[in-house]
C-alpha cells in the first residue's frame, strides 16, 4: 500500500464553493480518487494532518472519512488509518455461501435437524386453499398468522406481541430497514448502536441514507454516560441494541441498566429497536414493558425454525402499528399467501413447536462442546445463544488467528468485522455455534483452534 505522507493531493477550495464545508471537502477527496491521485490502497492523511492543512475542525474531516467509507469509496482498518477502497465485486448479501472443506464458524445459521423434509411434509399435506392467490395481499389477509404467532410466542417464552401490534416481514432484516424509513426523518438521520454491532445494522443503516453512530459498552449493556453525550450531541432518532443476546459479544444487558438506558431514550426521544433474533428467553423486564411507548421489538424464524421461510415481525408500540404498516405496504404489500398458509400450518401442526425444541437441544449440546473443549480459554459461552465471544491470548491477534484457523480449514469471524468506522476493536473473534455441520466434525474443529490458541507465535521484538 502507497502511503500519502501529506495532503497535498486533495486539493480543496472553500471560498469557491458555498455548500457546507464538509460537502466540499468530500468532492475534493472524490475528485483525488476519481483522477487516479490516490489510487486503491492510498492511506489518506490522519484526521487532524488534513484538518490543519485545509483548515477545518478534525470533527468535518472525520465526518467526511466517515461518509465515504459507508459509501465504499474508502475502507476503514482499525488502528492502520483510513484508505482508498479496492475495487471488488458486489456484496452477494449477509448470508455467505458455504465453502467446500471448510467448517464454517463465521456464520450463524440454524442447526440442521431435519427442517427440510419436516417443512416439505407439512407442504405436501396443506392441500389446495385457492381463497387470496388472486388478489394483493391486505392487512387483512395475515390477521389469523399473527394472532397465531402471538399465542405461538407467549407458549415459548418470547416477549409478547399482540397480533394487531405485529406487521409481518420478509424476515428480520428487512424489518429493520422498513423500520428505517417508518421512524427516520431528515437528510441524515442517526442510529445509535453498540460500537460492536451486527454487520446487518451497518448496511440497514446505508439502504435508508442514515449514519450509524457506536457507543461503548461494558458487561451490562451500553453505558448511560456514553448514550446520553451521544444522543445529545448527535440528534439520533433511534437506538438499535439487542438487549438479550448482543451480537457478537453474548453480553445481556442487565435489568438496572435498561432502566438508565429507557431514561435517556425518554429524554431524548429515541426509539428504541430491540433486536430479539435469537429467541433468547428474557432475563428481567424487556424494553416492552419499561417503555412501551417507544419500543419495537424485531424477531424471526430464522434461527430456530428456518432461514428458508423468510418470515420476520415488528412488534410496534401498542397503538403505532400504522407507521410501520404504511412502510410496509409501499414497499411489498404484505407476505405472499403461500408462505402466510404454510406457516399457519407448520405451527397448528405443532411441527415449529417440534423444530424449536429440536435446534434448541442440539444447540445447548454444541455449547456443551465448546465448554468441553475451550473452556479453560477467555470465553463467553451461554447456554441459550448461539454463539461465543473468544477473547485472544497474548501472542495471537485477532487476523492472524483467523488465517492460522482458515489454514486449518475453520473460518472465524475478526473482532473488527463488528466495529464501526473509526471504531475501536478488541482482541476477540466470535465463533458461530450452530451451523449445518456433523457434530463430529464440530468437535474436531474445536479441537485445532483449541491447540492453536495453546501454541501462539512467537513475540519477536524488532
Amino acid at each position: 500500500m502507497s502511503t500519502i505522507t501529506n495532503a497535498n493531493v486533495i486539493e480543496v477550495d472553500f471560498g469557491a464553493d458555498s455548500r457546507p464545508k464538509y460537502l466540499v471537502l468530500e468532492s475534493a477527496v472524490r475528485a483525488a480518487v476519481d483522477g487516479g491521485h490516490l489510487p486503491p490502497g492510498s492511506r489518506l492523511p490522519p484526521v487532524r494532518d488534513l484538518a490543519f492543512k485545509v483548515g477545518v475542525t478534525p470533527g468535518t474531516v472525520a465526518r467526511v472519512y466517515r461518509h465515504l467509507t459507508e459509501t465504499g469509496l474508502l475502507e476503514a482498518a482499525v488502528g492502520r488509518g483510513t484508505f482508498v477502497a479496492t475495487p471488488r465485486p458486489p456484496e452477494r448479501g449477509l448470508a455467505e455461501p458455504e465453502r467446500a472443506g471448510t467448517v464454517n464458524l463465521r456464520t450463524s445459521q440454524v442447526i440442521d435437524v431435519g427442517q427440510a423434509g419436516r417443512i416439505a411434509a407439512i407442504m405436501a399435506d396443506m392441500g389446495a386453499n385457492p381463497e387470496g392467490y388472486g388478489t394483493y395481499p391486505v392487512r387483512q389477509s395475515d390477521e389469523t398468522l399473527r394472532n397465531i404467532l402471538s399465542d405461538w410466542m407467549a407458549e415459548t417464552g418470547a416477549v409478547p406481541v399482540a397480533g394487531e401490534d405485529m406487521v409481518l416481514t420478509l424476515g428480520a432484516q428487512h424489518a429493520m430497514v422498513l423500520l428505517g424509513h417508518a421512524l427516520l426523518s431528515g437528510p441524515r438521520p442517526v442510529i445509535l448502536t453498540e460500537e460492536l454491532c451486527y454487520p446487518g445494522f451497518r448496511h440497514a443503516a446505508g439502504l435508508v441514507r442514515a449514519e450509524l453512530r457506536g457507543v461503548p459498552f461494558d458487561s451490562e449493556g451500553l453505558r448511560p454516560d456514553a448514550l446520553e453525550r451521544m444522543a445529545s450531541h448527535t440528534g439520533a432518532q433511534m437506538l438499535v441494541t439487542s438487549s438479550e443476546a448482543h451480537n457478537p459479544t453474548a453480553m445481556r444487558t442487565s435489568s438496572t441498566r435498561r432502566q438508565q438506558i429507557v431514561s435517556i431514550a425518554e429524554r431524548y426521544n429515541l426509539q428504541i429497536v430491540d433486536d430479539d433474533c435469537f429467541s433468547c428467553p428474557p432475563s428481567g423486564p424487556a424494553y416492552r414493558d419499561l417503555a412501551p411507548e417507544r419500543t419495537w421489538l424485531v424477531t424471526s424464524l430464522s434461527k430456530t425454525i428456518s432461514p428458508a421461510l423468510r418470515l420476520g415481525l415488528i412488534g410496534a408500540p401498542p397503538g403505532r402499528v400504522d407507521e410501520a404498516l404504511s412502510a410496509a405496504q409501499q414497499q411489498f404489500f404484505g407476505l405472499p399467501r403461500p408462505q402466510i398458509d404454510l406457516v399457519e400450518a407448520l405451527i397448528r401442526s405443532g411441527e415449529a413447536t417440534a423444530i424449536r425444541r429440536d435446534v434448541l437441544t442440539a444447540q445447548s449440546a454444541r455449547v456443551q462442546t465448546a465448554r468441553d473443549i475451550l473452556g479453560m480459554h477467555d470465553i463467553t459461552l451461554r447456554d441459550d445463544a448461539p454463539f461465543s465471544w473468544l477473547r485472544l491470548p497474548r501472542g495471537w491477534r485477532a487476523s492472524s488467528f483467523c488465517r492460522a484457523a482458515e489454514a486449518e480449514g475453520i473460518l472465524l469471524k475478526a473482532a473488527d468485522e463488528f466495529a464501526l468506522v473509526d471504531g475501536h476493536a478488541p482482541n476477540a473473534v466470535r465463533l458461530a455455534l450452530n451451523g449445518t455441520l456433523q457434530d463430529s466434525r464440530f468437535a474436531a474443529a474445536l479441537e485445532k483452534l483449541a491447540r492453536l490458541l495453546d501454541r501462539p507465535p512467537m513475540e519477536v521484538d524488532t
